[in-house]
C-alpha cells in the first residue's frame, strides 16, 4: 500500500513517499514480466528519480529564445564573458554550471561516449588549437565547443568555475534555445524542464512574449510557474519612458497565460558586465546598471534559497509522477496485450478432444450414407441393360435358334454370368466410394488434429512436438455376401437349362417353368408369358418369339438382383462404421493422455492470463493512485513556498 503522509511542514516527508513508492515499481518491475527493452527503460527512469532524490544540488535552469540573452545573463552571474554569446553558438546540448573551489575547467561526454577534459592533451587532441595565439583560456575551449561544428559531437557539457552562483550548492543549466528550429534542440529544453528545480526565463523586453514563448509557458513549463522567474532583458534597448509599460505589458501577458502572481524582473545584464568589466575586479557598491542587476541576482538567489527544498522536492515528485504515469500505461498495455492472447485462447474448438473426434466421425458416416444410398438408387444402368440384351441376341443369331435347348442354355449362362458381375460391380462400386470417403475423412481428421494440436500448445505456451499422426492407410472394406444373388442365379441357370421346356407345349407348363426361371416371388408376375411358345416355327419367327418372351424375364431378373445387391450395401456401411470406429480408437487411444496433458496446460494458461489481465488492472489503478497522491503532495508542496517579495 501507498504510505500516508501528513504534510505539516515545507516538504514534509517527502523524501519517504518517493522511497516508498520507488520500492513499489521496482518490485512490480521483478514480477510484472515486461520486455527487456521496456523494462530497462522504466529502470533507468526509476534511477533518475532515486538520484534526485538523494540529490540536494538545487538545480537552476535559464531558458529562452535563441538570442534572447541567456548567455548574457549567466555571464554576468559569472562576472565574466566565459559563454560565448553571439549568434554563431551553435550547441545542441545543455551546458551545466557549477562551482569547483579554487580551479576552472571543463568536461564533455561526446556522443560516443568518449569522456574528455579540459585542460589535458587528450582534450586538446579533440578540440584542437587552429590558429590561436596565446593561452589556451576556459573561454577559448568554450569558443571552440559551442561554435564550431564539434558542437555536433557533444553529448553533455559542464563548466567547473570558483564562482558562486546564486549562493551555495546551486548549478546552473544553460539551455538551447527552445525556438530553434534544429532537430532536438525543443526536446533538451523540455528535459529540462523536468530537471529544473527554479526556471529562469529570459524575455528579451524588445521582442517580448512570443508565440513560442507562449506555447513553452504552457506547454512543458505549465506546471512549473510557481517555480519560474521571469527576467526582462535588453531593458538598455527602450527608451526610459517606454520601459514601465514594456514590464506592464510582459506582467499582463504572463497572468493571461496562467502566471498568477508572476516575478518578473526588468534588468541590462549586458550592461551590468560592461559596467563590470570597466572596473576591474573590484565590485562598485552600485550604480547605473550593475546596482539594478545585483539586485535582481539577489531576489533571485532569495527566491531560490527560500524554495530550495520545496522546488527539489517538487522537482522529484514531478518526476516520481512520470514514472508512475508510465506504469500506469505500461500496466494498461500489458491487460490489452494479455487479453487478446486471452480471446485466442478462448477460440481453440480442441480441448473437448472426445467430442472433436464423436463429431468427426458422425459426419464421416453421414458421407457414406449418403454415397450408399445413392448406389442403391441406381442399382443398373441403362447401358448393362442394352449390353445383356445384345449378348442374348447374338446367342440365338442365325441357325442357332434352331437348337432351342442349346439356345436356352447359352441364354441362361449369359444371364446368370453378366447379372452377376452387374451385382458385383455395383457393390464394388459403392464400397469403393464409402473407402473414398473414408480416406478423404481420415485425411481431414489428420489435418485438422495436427492444426488444432499445434494451435493449442502455441496458446498454452508449451514446447511440445506433436506425435505422429496415424498413416492413412485403408483397404477395401471385405466382399459382401453374395449367397443370396448366387442361389437366384442358381435356380434360373436350373430352369432355362432344360431344353424340353422350350419344345412343350401348352400355356400352364410354360406359365410354370417360367415363374421358377429367376427366383422365387416372380412365377406369378411372369407366368404364362411363355405359355404361347409352342411348337416349332421358321428361325426368324421363332427368334422373335424367343427374344420377346425372354425379354420380360431378363427385366424381372434385372429387378431381382439388383434388389439382392442393395440388400448388400447395409453391410458395406457396416464395414465403414467399424472402421471410422477403429480409427476413432487410434486416436483416442494414442493421443488422449497427450491432449489432455496439453488441454490442462491450455486451461493452466487461459487461468494465468486471466490472473495476469487481473494483477495488470490491479496494477494500473494503484498506479493511477499513486500518481494521484503525488501529485497532491507536490501542489502542497508548491503552496508552501515562500514569497520572495516578503522580508
Amino acid at each position: 500500500m501507498t504510505e500516508q503522509l501528513v504534510v505539516d511542514s515545507p516538504g514534509a516527508g517527502w523524501t519517504s513517499v518517493v522511497s516508498g513508492h520507488l520500492r513499489w515499481i521496482e518490485g512490480l518491475l521483478d514480477r510484472f514480466g515486461l520486455p527487456t527493452e521496456r523494462s530497462d527503460e522504466l529502470r533507468a527512469r526509476l534511477l533518475a528519480v532515486q538520484a534526485r532524490a538523494a540529490d540536494p544540488q538545487l538545480r537552476v535552469a535559464v531558458f529562452g529564445e535563441a538570442s534572447s540573452g541567456k548567455s548574457t545573463l549567466l555571464n554576468a552571474f559569472l562576472r565574466r564573458r566565459l559563454l560565448p554569446s553571439s549568434a554563431l553558438v551553435t550547441t545542441r546540448t545543455t551546458t551545466v554550471l557549477e562551482y569547483r573551489e579554487g580551479a576552472e575547467g571543463l568536461t564533455v561526454t561526446t556522443a560516443d561516449g568518449s569522456f574528455l577534459e579540459w585542460p589535458s592533451v587528450p582534450f586538446a587532441g579533440w578540440a584542437g588549437r587552429g590558429r590561436e595565439s596565446g593561452p589556451d583560456t576556459l573561454e577559448r575551449a568554450l569558443q571552440r565547443v559551442l561554435t564550431t561544428a564539434l558542437a555536433d559531437e557533444v553529448g553533455s557539457l559542464r563548466v567547473l568555475s570558483p564562482a558562486r552562483l546564486l549562493g551555495a550548492g546551486v548549478t546552473v543549466i544553460d539551455t538551447p534555445g527552445f525556438n530553434v528550429t534544429e532537430r532536438g534542440h525543443r526536446e533538451l529544453a523540455e528535459a529540462a524542464a523536468r530537471q529544473a528545480d527554479v526556471a529562469l526565463v529570459v524575455v528579451p523586453a524588445v521582442a517580448a512574449m512570443s508565440l513560442t514563448l507562449a506555447d513553452f509557458l504552457t506547454g512543458p513549463l505549465r506546471d512549473h510557474h510557481d517555480r519560474c522567474a521571469f527576467v526582462l532583458t535588453k531593458l538598455d534597448l527602450l527608451d526610459e519612458e517606454e520601459r514601465p509599460e514594456a514590464v506592464a505589458v510582459v506582467e499582463r501577458r504572463l497572468r493571461d497565460l496562467g502566471c498568477a502572481d508572476p516575478l518578473l524582473l526588468p534588468c541590462s545584464p549586458g550592461k551590468a558586465l560592461g559596467e563590470v568589466a570597466g572596473v576591474g575586479a573590484r565590485e562598485p557598491d552600485g550604480s547605473g546598471h550593475l546596482a539594478s542587476f545585483l539586485e535582481v541576482e539577489a531576489r533571485i538567489a532569495q527566491f531560490a534559497a527560500a524554495s530550495r527544498r520545496s522546488a527539489v522536492a517538487a522537482t522529484a515528485l514531478g518526476l516520481l509522477s512520470e514514472l508512475l504515469s508510465a506504469v500506469e500505461e505500461t500496466a494498461e498495455a500489458r491487460r490489452a496485450a494479455l487479453g487478446r492472447g486471452e480471446r485466442e485462447l478462448a477460440t481453440l474448438t480442441l480441448p473437448d478432444f472426445p467430442a472433436f473426434l464423436d463429431t468427426w466421425a458422425a459426419r464421416t458416416r453421414d458421407r457414406a450414407r449418403t454415397e450408399l444410398n445413392a448406389a442403391a438408387l441406381n442399382r443398373t444402368s441403362p447401358q448393362s441393360r442394352t449390353t445383356l440384351e445384345v449378348k442374348v441376341g447374338n446367342a440365338v443369331a442365325g441357325e442357332k435358334i434352331n437348337d432351342v435347348a442349346g439356345a436356352a442354355e447359352e441364354v441362361s449362362r449369359l444371364v446368370r454370368r453378366h447379372l452377376r458381375q452387374d451385382a458385383q460391380q455395383a457393390v464394388r462400386r459403392a464400397a469403393k466410394r464409402a473407402g473414398e470417403v473414408l480416406t478423404t475423412a481420415a485425411a481431414e481428421l489428420a489435418r485438422d488434429f495436427a492444426t488444432q494440436y499445434s494451435a493449442l500448445a502455441d496458446l498454452a505456451g508449451e514446447t511440445r512436438t506433436a506425435p505422429p499422426v496415424p498413416p492413412v492407410v485403408w483397404p477395401d472394406p471385405p466382399a459382401p455376401d453374395m449367397s443370396g444373388i448366387d442361389q437366384a442365379l442358381t435356380a434360373i441357370g436350373t430352369q432355362l437349362t432344360t431344353s424340353d421346356n422350350w419344345r412343350t407345349g401348352g400355356g400352364a407348363m410354360a406359365g410354370a417353368l417360367a415363374g421358377s426361371l429367376v427366383a422365387p416371388g416372380i412365377g406369378t408376375l411372369i407366368g404364362g408369358a411363355l405359355g404361347a411358345f409352342i411348337g416349332r416355327r421358321g428361325p426368324d419367327a421363332t427368334r422373335e418369339q424367343f427374344l420377346r418372351q425372354a425379354r420380360p424375364v431378363i427385366a424381372a431378373g434385372h429387378e431381382e438382383i439388383g434388389a439382392l445387391a442393395a440388400a448388400c450395401l447395409p453391410g458395406v456401411a457396416e464395414s465403414l462404421a467399424e472402421s471410422v470406429a477403429a480409427l476413432r480408437r487410434q486416436y483416442d487411444d494414442e493421443w488422449c493422455e497427450e491432449i489432455a496433458g496439453l488441454t490442462a496446460a491450455h486451461d493452466r494458461r487461459r487461468a494465468e492470463l486471466a490472473a495476469g489481465i487481473a494483477h495488470a488492472e490491479e496494477t494500473a489503478a494503484a498506479a493511477r493512485q499513486r500518481r494521484d497522491e503525488v501529485a497532491a503532495l507536490r501542489r502542497d508542496t508548491s503552496r508552501n513556498v515562500p514569497d520572495p517579495k516578503e522580508p
